[in-house]
């Protein structure tokens, strides 16, 4: 019978154990606020040797304005909150500031669920919270057994149940992919169900200009055109922050005001304001004389002039994802233009442009209507990836510019079955459904089936017999979408038994191993490695740091004490009651043989 509640009081034990342990909320409502989430796994101390997220970071603190409230989260293995939420000003600065070496304490794994759950634990519904994720890898979750499964397991809770609610919660997540091998499609799933920006950084250099278009999602700037050097201020203009990106180790910079003053690090001048950085300079000038500034030196992609202005462009909401071959309607409009006396002064001209990597995407003027705002429409939008948005207004005396950073994707995903038996079509545009979208697909000339299989998402029927070579499915949506008929075309989908198989029809050429080999040499390395030392102590080097993460974890929940304590004298009391059988068994007393 005391064995029996041993083993019940091990199985409590257990139980308890694997909770979740919930760490006490903090006091207080947290309303429009700013959320940093940085990936300190090993694995970014390669993708980013220079830590240039750490000037991406300090380029953040220093262009946050001071009415929001903003705080830092580190994870890995586990989750730290090294800056707590408070408003931001000139000591929340410093305090940010001095916790930057912690972005290089490495560690292993890539908690990526843990993290958006600790970032976000005291949101609430009310306000807007602003979450933005930097990460360079995969959800990669300390497990002692069948780890792919839990990573798996991890990653379908953070897509089919924790973006969802932080999105009813109105947390807005903001993610940056530090290289390809990042789970993008993650990073953008979320992002999407959010309604934040999915940025990619190829390469650490790129990583300072994905903060940046992060940035100007949370805390969108007012700017003056900048063009071979050179921009145009106003009288309106009150204050302007020269934002100048450069290269490590290139030649000095200089502001060059309309009077022909010049302004560097060492006689900053009339600057109120000079933060010299490896990638960039931040120099901030108040009052500044109207006319034509020159900047004087390396002038990099992304840099910018921010302004303080009364005159003002504004625009209606615009989504940070756009949907390949749909339009996208704008509205656009000045605030604290001054009136006008002379009546034939000509009206301001707004334009819009859309830019990929690889240049201008699409372009349109907007027209002026009755009541003084600017609507239009950009079309032809045919390229995917991430893109900028330029809002600008030209006037006789004046120039505004107000840009966006959006990501442009294809407005229906496909996936192919593991068996090529059929492909799986879903809506990422939230207005496509089964009502008003027919999708077409095509082998080799031959129409297939298509089936409706829920409210946005389609079944392609594959024949039985597929060719022997590369051969794509060619697929087209048809959409009847406010009073017009959309002809979009999707990406094809690439069969070929020999080759992996994406959305985009990329080929991975690798070798196939069929289950049957592989089967086969799983069983010998395992006959082979059953009984080696070796093995055994790789295995448990390997499973170290998760084993000692759980226990770190099980240690701080008081209900696995009080169970521990338990046991213990369970087992005490095992241990007593068999010593008092033992002693009470008669002893039998054998004869010896002759």
């Amino acid at each position: 019978m005391l064995y029996r509640w041993l083993v019940t009081g091990t199985w409590l034990l257990l139980a308890l154990m694997v909770l979740p342990v919930q760490a006490a909320p903090q006091d207080g409502t947290e309303r429009g606020d700013v959320r940093l989430a940085i990936d300190v796994s090993g694995s970014m101390k390669d993708n980013d040797p220079d830590n240039l997220r750490a000037s991406g970071v300090r380029l953040m603190v220093d262009l946050l304005p001071d009415n929001v409230r903003a705080g830092l989260w580190t994870f890995g293995q586990q989750v730290a909150n090294p800056l707590a939420m408070e408003a931001v000003n000139d000591q929340w600065r410093q305090r940010a500031l001095s916790v930057l070496p912690q972005l290089t304490r490495y560690e292993q794994f890539t908690d990526l669920e843990s993290a958006l759950n600790l970032a976000t634990q005291d949101v609430t519904s009310d306000g807007r919270t602003h979450l933005i994720v930097l990460t360079d890898g995969m959800v990669d979750v300390p497990a002692i057994s069948d780890k792919p499964a839990q990573d798996r397991a991890s990653r379908e809770r953070i897509i089919e149940t924790l973006a969802p609610d932080l999105a009813e919660r109105h947390v807005v997540i903001h993610t940056i992919a530090l290289s390809r091998n990042a789970d993008i499609d993650l990073m953008r799933d979320i992002s999407q169900q959010t309604g934040g920006l999915a940025s990619v950084a190829e390469d650490s250099r790129a990583l300072l200009r994905s903060f940046l278009d992060v940035l100007n999602q949370v805390a969108p700037r007012q700017q003056l055109p900048l063009e071979d050097g050179r921009f145009q201020v106003d009288d309106q203009v009150r204050e302007f922050t020269a934002l100048i990106f450069h290269d490590r180790d290139e030649g000095p910079v200089t502001l060059i005001s309309p009077t022909g003053e010049r302004l560097s690090i060492e006689s900053p001048g009339a600057a109120s304001r000079w933060r010299h950085d490896d990638r960039y300079e931040l120099i901030t000038v108040p009052e500044p004389a109207a006319g034509q500034w020159r900047i004087d030196g390396p002038v990099g992609a992304g840099s910018r002039i921010l302004i303080d202005s009364k005159l003002q462009l504004r625009s209606g909401k615009i989504p940070a994802t756009l949907y390949e071959h749909f339009d996208l309607p704008l509205e656009v409009w000045l605030e604290g233009q001054p009136d006008q006396d002379d009546a034939s002064a000509q009206r301001p001209a707004v334009d819009a442009v859309l830019r990929g990597a690889n240049g201008e995407i699409t372009s349109a003027r907007l027209p002026h209507e009755a009541d003084g705002r600017y609507r239009g429409r950009l079309e032809h939008i045919n390229q995917t990836g991430n893109a900028e948005l330029a809002l600008q207004a030209q006037g006789d005396a004046f120039a505004r510019l107000l840009t966006r950073s959006v990501n442009v994707v294809p407005a229906i995903d496909a996936a192919l079955s593991s068996d090529q038996a059929y492909i799986t079509l879903s809506a990422a545009h939230p207005r496509l459904t089964r009502d008003n979208t027919r999708i077409n697909a095509q082998l080799l000339g031959e129409t297939l089936k298509v089936t409706p299989v829920a409210e946005s998402r389609w079944r392609v029927t594959l024949p039985d017999t597929l060719p022997e070579e590369s051969v794509s499915v060619e697929l087209t949506a048809t959409v009847a979408l406010d009073d017009r008929i959309h002809d979009v075309p999707l990406p094809p989908v690439v069969l070929n038994r020999e080759a992996a198989t994406s959305l985009s029809g990329a080929r991975l050429d690798r070798d196939t191993i069929s289950s049957e080999k592989m089967a086969s040499r799983q069983d010998d390395d395992e006959e082979e490695q059953r009984w080696s030392l070796q093995r055994l102590w790789q295995l448990a080097q390997d499973n170290w740091p998760a084993a000692r993460a759980q226990a770190i974890q099980w240690m701080q929940d008081p209900r696995a004490w009080w169970v521990a304590a338990v046991l213990v004298l369970l087992c005490l009391l095992l241990a007593f009651r068999r010593r008092r059988l033992r002693r009470q068994r008669p002893r039998h007393r054998r004869d010896p043989s002759v």
